[in-house]
């Protein structure tokens, strides 16, 4: 049986880059999360931007490992309220201490990094300000862009 057989939410034809590099646990982590926001937002769709990786992210990126994915969430949640809600599911998964989340407000649509380095990692990125800054000061962007 091929560990797709077990995702609900995601197919291999999504933008994954290479499928068969992917680490299971990312594949079965990513289901999880999307089970439990649609618990929220029934409505919601996670749209993959883009998964395993040879190139274009930092030195160590988790991409080239396969252990990362970059995604945004269709909701009626504004983008401040989905990060709440995918911290609080990473909780109940009791993953907050073994996994990567970053949040990219400025991107076009506003988004997330997940990876399951094994280690907690939080960070964010925000347009104008070189490198990425605190989880917190990219959480006040999203909030501040909300506001208008």
């Amino acid at each position: 049986m091929d560990l797709w057989d077990y995702v609900q939410g995601f197919s291999k034809e999504e933008s994954w880059g290479k499928p068969e590099k992917l680490n299971g646990m990312l594949l079965l982590v990513l289901d999880a999360v999307r089970a439990l926001f649609r618990e929220k937002d029934p409505t919601a769709s996670f749209i993959i931007n883009n998964a395993y990786a040879t190139k274009g992210h930092a030195p160590k990126s988790q991409h080239y490992r396969g252990n990362a994915a970059d995604f945004h969430i269709r909701s009626q949640l504004p983008f401040w309220q989905q990060i709440l809600v995918v911290v609080d599911i990473l909780e109940q998964l009791q993953l907050t201490d073994r996994v990567g989340l970053g949040i990219y407000p400025d991107w076009r649509r506003p988004g997330f990094h997940l990876d399951v380095r094994g280690s907690k990692a939080r960070w964010g990125k925000i347009n104008g300000k070189p490198g990425y800054v605190s989880f917190e000061e990219a959480f006040v962007r999203a909030r501040m862009k909300e506001a208008g």
